[in-house]
């Protein structure tokens, strides 16, 4: 199961949820979407900003794992909405849901979603996810020699994003 494919069938778990995607580390959304016929209460920079943020929430709380276990999931409670990271193989789960929501039966829904189609997911972003600019920057970088891991950090992207772009090549 693809990204793409993950994400829709996270919003169709449940009514309340209004907004799934698949982030990478770096907070890029590279899969999901919103419920439609909802007002967006986020728009343009500020979505952006909210997932960067909750990518940098999540790689700050990970830094605690050796001392308080592996990071399970972060929930935010707005007056609106309430936020979910969870995060997955290599990227994050990023979900927002109606305020009335109970969330921990939401997040049992999608912890038990995940667990039955794990074995599935293949996560890595399509290439569709690099301008042309950027693929060819990123072939000219691999062709030179550089190791992936760099490559990653000088694009500004997630390592599974990289390798599987490189097997593209």
């Amino acid at each position: 199961m693809k990204a793409e494919e993950l994400s829709k069938n996270i919003l169709l778990l449940d009514s309340k949820i209004r907004f799934a995607g698949l982030i990478e580390r770096t907070g890029h959304m590279f899969a999901g979407g919103e419920r439609e016929g909802l007002e967006e209460y986020l728009k343009g920079r500020d979505a952006e900003l909210s997932l960067s943020q909750s990518a940098f929430i999540v790689s700050m709380r990970n830094a605690f794992s050796s001392e308080l276990g592996d990071l399970k999931y972060v929930i935010y409670a707005h007056g609106r909405v309430k936020l979910f990271s969870i995060p997955l193989k290599e990227y994050i789960l990023a979900l927002s849901a109606e305020n009335s929501v109970n969330e921990l039966d939401l997040l049992k829904k999608i912890l038990d979603y995940i667990k039955s189609v794990e074995p599935q997911l293949t996560l890595y972003p399509p290439s569709n996810v690099l301008d042309e600019d950027k693929k060819k920057t990123l072939k000219n970088l691999h062709e030179s020699g550089m190791d992936e891991e760099s490559i990653a950090d000088q694009l500004d992207l997630d390592i599974g994003t990289v390798k599987d772009l490189v097997k593209q090549l």
